[in-house]
């Protein structure tokens, strides 16, 4: 019996988000663009690559940081054995769109697996299921973001996928808007909120303007009605933790990683981290605090820069200078921990 060839509507999106993710790039749609367009997608195919942290914003950065770069990747996904889409897809594809070998198989392997289970169309999940059944760029981009394809697949069959998790449940919420999984509620426009929720933002390049949408939440968290400089000390520390966890988002080997996080870098050789300013802000006992010096907008507008999302992020070691160098709430904090620690 003849596979079957038909896309259902999700994968008919998930085909035209690929040929975005792969952009102006010369050669064919890759195994790598189709995984990523999964990530536009709606339902389980979607959702068990986002549980394991393979969501669009993770995906596409990697993309983009490869893309036009020589040697990049390690497989080539047998490009030179692509296939024009009409000889796959038949009606439903045409001539000038071509996939490459990898990419190919994968489609090929979806419908089969849709035949066997008597559907009509294929859809998102045997597509998933195509992309990681052999070595190719799919495999090697789920790598390069830290993801097992077992894990993806577990997901993908109602699993609990991969068990390991080393950072703090209370630096979750951070790291699932850094992955696209949530928003932040405060933004300074509602255009700037429609943009990130459409397009999304990879807040790791960007660690003073993370850190300026974080504080607010980290308040809120807390349950507390007045925004002060320790709620920036928590988001500095919070977004350096979550940052040092998701390298392929951070770009932790680049260059300017010691600028651009510098302030949270501090602070850790100060031996001061997340858990123990949160600690000393909600225990019974906790260090009592004057008032700032100033409102803590000030701090940060003057350290961060005012533009939420400027390619000339200056890093979060500015900021630290500047509540180090007042008698801030912040600087309080620091003080007592260190000065118990013995630092």
């Amino acid at each position: 019996m003849e596979a079957t060839k038909t896309p259902d509507w999700n994968v008919v999106g998930i085909l035209g988000a690929a040929r975005g993710a792969k952009g102006d790039a010369e050669g064919a749609i890759g195994t790598e663009h189709l995984l990523a367009g999964i990530t536009t997608a709606k339902g389980p195919a979607r959702e068990a690559l986002a549980a394991e942290g393979a969501t669009k914003t993770a995906l596409l950065t990697v993309l983009r940081d490869r893309m036009h770069r020589d040697g990049a990747w390690s497989t080539d996904d047998d490009a030179e054995g692509s296939v024009a889409s009409q000889d796959i897809l038949g009606d439903d594809g045409d001539r000038r769109t071509h996939f490459t070998g990898a990419a190919a198989r994968a489609l090929t392997a979806a419908m089969e697996h849709a035949q066997r289970e008597d559907a009509k169309k294929f859809g998102a999940e045997y597509l998933l299921r195509g992309l990681l059944e052999e070595d190719n760029r799919a495999v090697e981009l789920l790598g390069a973001c830290g993801i097992s394809p077992l894990a993806v697949r577990t997901r993908l069959d109602g699993g609990s996928g991969s068990q390991e998790d080393d950072l703090n449940p209370l630096l979750h919420p951070t790291r699932d808007v850094l992955l696209g999984r949530s928003h932040y509620r405060r933004m300074p426009s509602l255009w700037m909120r429609w943009l990130v929720r459409l397009s999304g933002v990879n807040w790791a390049s960007l660690p003073a303007g993370w850190v300026r949408q974080e504080t607010y939440e980290q308040a809120r968290r807390l349950g507390h009605g007045v925004v002060g400089t320790e709620h920036v000390l928590l988001a500095i520390l919070a977004t350096h933790e979550v940052a040092l966890r998701y390298p392929h988002l951070s770009a932790g080997s680049a260059p300017d990683w010691e600028t651009q996080y510098a302030g949270g870098e501090r602070l850790a050789r100060l031996g001061i981290d997340y858990a123990s300013v949160h600690r000393a802000l909600t225990a019974a006992d906790r260090i009592h605090l004057t008032a700032d010096a100033r409102p803590v907008e000030q701090y940060v507008d003057e350290a961060a820069g005012l533009n939420l999302t400027s390619t000339a992020d200056p890093g979060t070691g500015p900021l630290v200078e500047a509540l180090l160098s007042e008698e801030t709430r912040a600087r309080q904090l620091i003080d007592a921990l260190t000065s118990t620690s013995g630092n």
